[in-house]
């Protein structure tokens, strides 16, 4: 799809809410071009993040982020949406997560749970990295330091104050002890 100069100038218009004028869009038509622009609003608000948190590690977000995101659109245009349990916001050679998330809808904690691995790019002092995100209030939350390890095999994470009563998408992932390398991300699922 190519635009015209003047759809890409209404278009701009219409993300910064300065339109005044009427339109030949119908209201149908404009709700479909909010939801695409709210959609891409979400997708650059990941990229952004995941790349301004790992931009000074030896990672290559960017391309990854991109790449992944573009697996993770479904649906035919105008009417996109993002599954994002085919988001995959790292990549890596370490082995991934495999396990499974629990959480009861009365508490503000998450818990994992997981066997001993032992597959060759794995080591049981790999830590444990959680990164939530929440569409609503489109907030990234990554927590590298959670001082848990692959040989502890369970864990409890508290859910960030401001994703509470939210949806919220959780992904996992370790990282090396010298923090050289990680593992694919996991998609737990949202609660």
């Amino acid at each position: 799809m190519s635009l015209t100069k003047r759809e890409l100038g209404f278009l701009r218009l219409l993300d910064r809410d300065q339109y005044t004028g009427t339109s030949i869009l119908q209201p149908e038509q404009l709700d479909k071009l909010r939801k695409i622009i709210d959609l891409f609003e979400i997708i650059f608000y990941l990229l952004k993040a995941c790349y301004e948190y790992f931009k000074k590690r030896k990672v290559n977000t960017g391309r990854v982020a991109i790449k992944s995101l573009a697996a993770a659109l479904k649906g035919k245009f105008p009417d996109l949406s993002l599954d994002f349990s085919k988001v995959s916001i790292l990549k890596g050679a370490l082995t991934p997560y495999c396990g499974a998330m629990y959480h009861d809808k009365n508490s503000d904690k998450l818990n994992f749970s997981w066997s001993a691995c032992t597959q060759r790019n794995s080591n049981q002092n790999d830590e444990l990295m959680g990164m939530f995100y929440c569409p609503e209030s489109r907030e990234f939350w990554c927590e590298p330091n959670l001082g848990i390890t692959r040989a502890d095999g369970f864990c409890t994470i508290d859910v960030p104050v401001e994703f509470r009563d939210r949806e919220v998408h959780v992904w996992l992932a370790y990282r090396s002890a010298d923090q050289q390398s990680q593992s694919n991300s996991t998609y737990m699922g949202n609660f």
